[in-house]
């Protein structure tokens, strides 16, 4: 009798001790689950105050204070490091000297001292140059997708590196800038691969098309491509093949158009032809280098 008290006392206390362990254990995981809900809030919260830095020096023009947002090891998907991405910032704020930017952060993924910003960006601005002695205004207007890739340093957020994923841009003058002027190709190639690069013009019968469609790799300084012009067919459409570069660096596929507008005259065979604007418009293509190191086996 006594043994068999002795035995139920201890499997009571060995349930006791076991339920005990069990709920220290979900405290515990409660515990360290909140924590790591606070800090992840407070780390969303971080990161989105360096966006919103970020947005102020650019619109600013302020390469200094911009420059601290920036980790030295900095590295973006086109090979540029810190000290060339903000020397082609500097060129850029140069010829367009109101470049103001906005950013709509998409999604934020932390993972520890790591973390991505899905971002979408847009860019809008004025540049003034001489055609011929002439003064003429144009308007630059950018739209992208991109990845932004953080790191904690002594508990600060750095950007440290940036994946683009898709990029359209546009410099338009005169009537050019009321035109719905579009390019396609492909977002993404392989290295060597052909693809096709359209543009395509809203406009009318009396408007007069040239224009010519090339490929500018991402590279700094930057080269400018020359191209034979060609006549836009009745559609307003001009179409051309071209071959990725094998050099495994992006590229962007570039259409410069020339407009000219046709007038008829008081007279019935009278005409008069002038320069009614200037485009070009761009798309970015990421280029996947070529893999030397994938073996199928039979």
């Amino acid at each position: 009798m006594k043994r068999i008290l002795i035995t139920l006392f201890l499997l009571m206390l060995s349930c006791s001790v076991v339920q005990t362990t069990s709920e220290a254990s979900l405290i515990s995981d409660r515990s360290y689950r909140a924590e790591q809900k606070q800090i992840n809030k407070q780390n969303i919260k971080d990161i989105k105050a360096l966006f919103n830095k970020h947005t102020e020096y650019a619109n600013s023009h302020n390469l200094a204070s911009l420059r601290t947002l920036y980790s030295d090891s900095y590295m973006n998907s086109d090979g540029f490091n810190k000290d060339v991405y903000f020397k082609s910032i500097e060129s850029t704020w140069k010829d367009c000297n109101d470049l103001t930017y906005t950013t709509k952060i998409l999604s934020i993924n932390v993972n520890g001292d790591h973390a991505s910003v899905n971002v979408e960006e847009t860019a809008t601005g004025t540049i003034f140059e001489k055609i011929d002695s002439i003064p003429v205004t144009g308007e630059i207007h950018s739209k992208s997708q991109g990845i932004y890739h953080l790191t904690k340093i002594n508990s600060i957020w750095y950007i440290s590196a940036e994946t683009a994923i898709s990029d359209e841009s546009s410099l338009l003058y005169g009537n050019a800038r009321f035109m719905n002027i579009e390019i396609q190709a492909p977002s993404q190639v392989s290295s060597g691969e052909e693809y096709t690069a359209t543009v395509k013009v809203d406009a009318d019968k009396n408007t007069f098309i040239i224009g010519a469609i090339d490929r500018d790799p991402v590279i700094y300084p930057s080269t400018a491509p020359k191209s034979e012009l060609r006549a836009l067919n009745k559609e307003q459409e001009l179409e051309r093949v071209l071959r990725a570069n094998t050099d495994n660096i992006n590229e962007y596929a570039v259409a410069s158009l020339a407009i000219s507008k046709v007038e008829q005259g008081k007279e019935q065979n009278n005409y008069r032809i002038y320069m009614a604007g200037l485009a070009c418009v761009m798309k970015r293509i990421n280029v996947i280098p070529k893999n030397n190191f994938i073996k199928i086996e039979e």
